[in-house]
């Protein structure tokens, strides 16, 4: 949950702006080059986000910090870059399919581009970016290789972000092939799942239960 938790908070922020950019302030002529980047990360596999972890984000930190580079920071860091075209995808035609009514009659009382499109358009497409959201949420909260290869793999709860840890998916990963199936660890694994089953479960009614007390 904290992982996923710092990776929404990094990666979100960053996914509207970047919507807001691509469907209202990117000149045509740039709109498929970046839109093209967008559906590239989106097909890159996780294990590749992984080892660009590991030898560019881990390293990074560990100079940063003064520490080691497996860290919970650098898995929510590596899990923001890896939401974002899920995010951007979402959001972007969400913004788009506002109507057009919308931005005009901002400007018609007297209100900037900007002004406009962030305090006319955005809002209004609040129901598609949320859902953005949860699906970014979806990818970052279930995402097993790419965090077991920068978490530094250690099966303890961590007291910083600065601390390495690791997350229930990863934990599934690494242990379920030693585990007899039918024996106490084997059960232990599939209560996790189930637990991590829960959790996104919550998390979506959470979600849902917020939109429809706004709306």
């Amino acid at each position: 949950i904290c992982v996923t938790g710092l990776a929404i908070l990094m990666g979100v922020p960053v996914a509207i702006l970047t919507s807001v950019f691509l469907s209202r302030y990117c000149p045509k002529k740039f709109y498929g080059i970046c839109k093209s980047g967008i559906n590239l990360m989106a097909g890159i596999p996780s294990i590749v986000y992984g080892f660009f972890g590991l030898v560019v984000i881990v390293p990074l930190m560990a100079q940063l910090t003064g520490k080691n580079g497996n860290t919970m920071l650098t898995a929510s860091i590596l899990l923001a870059v890896m939401i974002l075209p899920t995010v951007v995808g979402v959001t972007e035609s969400a913004i788009t399919s506002v109507p057009e009514s919308y931005y005009e009659a901002s400007l018609g009382l007297g209100a900037t581009h900007s002004q406009s499109v962030f305090f006319a358009v955005v809002p209004a497409a609040k129901s598609g970016i949320l859902a953005g959201i949860v699906l970014g949420i979806g990818r970052a909260i279930g995402e097993t290789m790419a965090v077991l290869m920068v978490t530094g793999n250690a099966a303890v709860i961590p007291h910083t972000i600065l601390e390495p840890l690791r997350t229930i998916p990863a934990t599934i990963a690494a242990e379920l092939g030693e585990a007899p199936a039918g024996g106490a660890h084997y059960e232990a694994l599939f209560l996790l799942g189930v637990v991590l089953f829960f959790i996104s479960l919550l998390i979506n009614f959470t979600v849902e239960a917020v939109s429809a007390r706004k709306r």
